[in-house]
């Protein structure tokens, strides 16, 4: 409804991007795959009770969470990787290329048959294809971003607000998503959580016809760009499988 540049971005299997304002929409979906639904990874879960949704990692490697419902860790979700691959960064337990530092003496490193893994917290742990899968799913849904931004010939100082969707809700950090390269730098108060966009908007349909043609309006309005037919896509996406990008100049806010 606005005449300002708007960012629309639904984090989830696949990361729905829509950008533009009143007069005209672009939109992509990137297949982003499950990691963030905390699906796919050694100990991942749904943001339910027992997950892992918040955490800090000590000088002395020792993680500090806190899950929801305030009970006995069981798994991680999507908000407790971003911060505990944040705090791993920070830490220097994780280099840019996503790797464990072979190098570290702590306890909470530790060598399996499958490589290198970090304790978070009792039976519960994040390995280096864990790492390397979250790579993967942030660095689609950034490059997608970037690709639609570059579609139309805008920058990220044209977008005024940046709408963050999906079941991540209010847990999601976001100078840690940014931290990580799964976030535009943008000023952070350019950024607002709508929660579940895609429920409200079936409840409104379901129980309103004007708002069900208001929907059907807007999805006929949207023009859809397909990235894998997109030539530059490939280009991006490859830039942004490092933490938080090859580029750092595109993440002048953060420090590693």
């Amino acid at each position: 409804e606005n005449d300002e540049l708007s960012l629309l971005i639904d984090i989830g299997t696949n990361g729905e991007i829509v950008l533009g304002n009143r007069e005209w929409m672009i939109g992509a979906a990137a297949s982003a795959g499950p990691a963030f639904e905390g699906s796919g990874l050694e100990c991942g879960m749904k943001a339910v009770r027992g997950a892992i949704q918040r955490a800090e990692i000590d000088k002395d490697f020792n993680a500090k969470v806190a899950t929801i419902g305030d009970g006995k860790p069981k798994g991680i979700c999507g908000s407790g990787y971003i911060d505990l691959l944040c705090q791993m960064l920070k830490r220097r337990i994780v280099g840019k290329n996503g790797k464990i530092d072979r190098d570290i003496k702590s306890k909470n490193i530790r060598k399996t048959e499958n490589g290198y893994e970090f304790v978070v917290a009792k039976g519960i742990v994040i390995t280096e294809d864990d790492i390397e899968n979250l790579k993967r799913s942030k660095g689609a849904i950034y490059s997608a971003i970037i690709s639609l931004l570059n579609k139309v010939e805008k920058s990220l100082g044209d977008i005024k607000k940046i709408y963050i969707a999906g079941g991540f809700g209010n847990y999601l950090n976001i100078e840690n998503a940014i931290f990580i390269g799964l976030l535009p730098d943008a000023d952070r108060s350019r950024y607002e959580f709508i929660g579940n966009s895609s429920l409200a908007g079936a409840r409104m349909s379901l129980l309103s016809r004007d708002a069900f043609m208001k929907a059907y309006e807007i999805y006929k309005n949207i023009t859809y760009v397909d990235l894998s037919s997109e030539p530059n896509y490939m280009d991006e996406y490859v830039a942004s499988l490092f933490f938080p990008h090859t580029d750092a100049g595109r993440f002048p806010s953060v420090r590693l």
